[in-house]
């Protein structure tokens, strides 16, 4: 994926600002806003990412697997939060029910930890022009979520269904809309590992949980290119395995931009571009429980 948006850089950039020119960037736009949709969004906030952001709750009904409006429980030392360590004694809800997320929660201690020490050293802000700022970053922290000031979350999900939840960070700046996925963690049954090792999720690139154990990762390039791929976890709990692929390109034609949709590299209409990538978007029916790391 990487390797396409070199190809294709300094043609995108061309494009955009013909596409400006010739006054069809909303139609173009239009066209693949299902494929760029997250990296859209992201764009409009941008001019507040630099800002430090009030450490407010996020109030308001969330969608499923939103940030709720509450502060986390966990204490300084513990990753867990306290209403999963709570015994069944007042609701009657079986001890193992409370105990699972505990359990992985500590299994994920050492990335939460890392988490953890760049919140409370506020990112590292005040060695941002030195030679020890990349280095004070936990080797679990991407490049992406390190350069802003922002609340940090994770969740537990088993999202493959077999038994071993998942770790998923993300965050969310104040006055932008999230949240952001980050990093996506699983356990191979004796090391913590990152689902997705070559891929940097933030500005230009974001993934998403659907039903059925679907990933959705959403990249965007510029005006011109921008795409959609499909993933479930394999077999073994920690390779991603593409099961779909939908890819937008644009050209000039004259002055006239022109647009091919493709699904797994074989060129399709506009519409079943747009009718495919829905077709994988099942909103999770199970909530996430977000906690906030402090």
């Amino acid at each position: 994926m990487k390797s396409l948006h070199k190809i294709h850089i300094v043609t995108a950039v061309f494009l955009s600002a013909a596409f400006l020119f010739a006054g069809c960037g909303t139609d173009a736009a239009g066209s693949m806003q299902e494929g760029a949709d997250a990296a859209g969004s992201m764009q409009e906030g941008a001019a507040a990412r630099e800002e430090i952001p009030d450490k407010e709750g996020m109030a308001g009904k969330q969608e499923p697997g939103a940030i709720p409006d509450k502060k986390s429980t966990a204490d300084e030392h513990n990753p867990v939060p306290e209403e999963t360590q709570d015994n069944d004694a007042a609701g009657g809800q079986s001890m193992e029910k409370t105990q699972q997320p505990a359990r992985e929660a500590e299994r994920y201690g050492e990335v939460l930890a890392q988490f953890r020490d760049m919140v409370q050293n506020d990112f590292y802000a005040s060695l941002r022009d030195s030679d020890d700022f990349d280095s004070s970053f936990g080797e679990y922290i991407g490049i992406e979520i390190r350069h802003r000031r922002q609340d940090i979350y994770y969740a537990l999900y088993d999202i493959d269904a077999n038994g071993t939840m998942e770790l998923v960070i993300a965050a969310r700046e104040n006055g932008i809309s999230g949240p952001w996925y980050y990093d996506l963690y699983g356990y191979d049954g004796t090391d913590v590992v990152s689902i997705f090792p070559e891929m940097e999720f933030g500005y230009r690139t974001n993934f998403k949980l659907y039903e059925n154990g679907v990933i959705g990762v959403t990249y965007s390039s510029s005006a011109a290119e921008s795409g959609t791929d499909f993933y479930r976890i394999g077999s073994d709990g920690v390779t991603p395995e593409l099961t779909a692929s939908f890819a937008s390109a644009g050209h000039l034609e004259g002055e006239q931009p022109v647009f091919i949709y493709t699904h797994n590299g074989n060129e399709i209409s506009e519409e079943e571009y747009n009718a495919g990538i829905q077709g994988h978007k099942a909103v999770l029916t199970e909530e996430s429980d977000w906690t906030r790391i402090l």
